[in-house]
């Protein structure tokens, strides 16, 4: 993965021989790379993830595991579906999570704005500093008023603060994880439908094809083209065909 595009991790259980395993996904705008793993941690992270993390910009979720990046992006609209939740209790935590719910939905639609060319890059960041400081003091409110849950997420919030705002610092880079999320659902309507798989074969071919014919899509390559041509390759025994340099591979 030497690519210096911003990459998007994510993962979510699978089932293999009736045991809970678990996709990880890594994407870019160029390429995705599915792997399955029986495990659920850093080393099985590691397997997938062989660059130096100082110099990959992450966009992802809260999980303890990419923690590791110097750059990192926590996907807001995580925490938008975090605060929609609170929003709907009663209470102090109702009018606290909708303000947070409303300030993050309101980063992400200043971002698209910028991103469809409707505003300027200095509009955008004086918007989004407006913002800022809105969330800021709302965090600060949940730390004070908030039940005890609340409290303890903007706690967190506040003391990762920046890395709420890192799409404001890096060119290309997104808030949100939408782009591994909508690559995590090809495999959950694979798993709905299959109920898994059961080797390490049928793992190795989910990983592959997946991967592949992902990657192909979102570079509006023939896949039905590139397996011809590996087949192809393979009895003919020549080299198989280069599907994207964006991971390498």
């Amino acid at each position: 993965m030497n690519s210096k595009l911003c990459k998007h991790f994510d993962e979510t259980g699978w089932r293999d021989q009736g045991k809970r395993h678990y996709v990880w996904l890594a994407c870019c705008e160029q390429a995705t790379v599915y792997m399955i793993d029986r495990h659920i941690s850093s080393k099985a992270f590691f397997k997938l993830f062989t660059a130096n993390p100082d110099h990959v910009s992450a966009v992802t979720d809260r999980y303890a595991v990419y923690s590791i990046f110097k750059v990192h992006q926590y996907c807001l609209a995580h925490f938008i579906r975090e605060f929609h939740n609170y929003a709907e209790r009663e209470g102090p935590d109702k009018a606290i999570g909708r303000a947070l719910e409303n300030e993050l939905k309101k980063a992400c639609h200043i971002h698209k704005k910028y991103r469809e060319e409707k505003i300027s890059l200095a509009q955008r960041n004086r918007r989004i500093g407006h913002v800022k400081k809105k969330l800021e003091f709302h965090l600060e409110d949940g730390m004070a008023n908030g039940s005890d849950d609340l409290f303890k997420l903007s706690e967190t919030l506040l003391d990762d603060f920046d890395k709420l705002w890192a799409f404001t610092k890096i060119r290309g880079m997104e808030p949100t994880n939408n782009l591994a999320e909508r690559d995590l659902r090809k495999l959950v309507v694979w798993r709905r439908k299959s109920y898994g798989t059961r080797s390490n074969r049928g793992k190795r071919f989910v990983e592959r094809i997946t991967t592949i014919a992902q990657t192909l899509k979102r570079q509006s390559k023939s896949i039905l083209t590139f397996i011809q041509e590996a087949v192809i390759g393979f009895y003919n025994r020549t080299s198989a065909p280069f599907i994207s340099e964006a991971f390498g591979f």
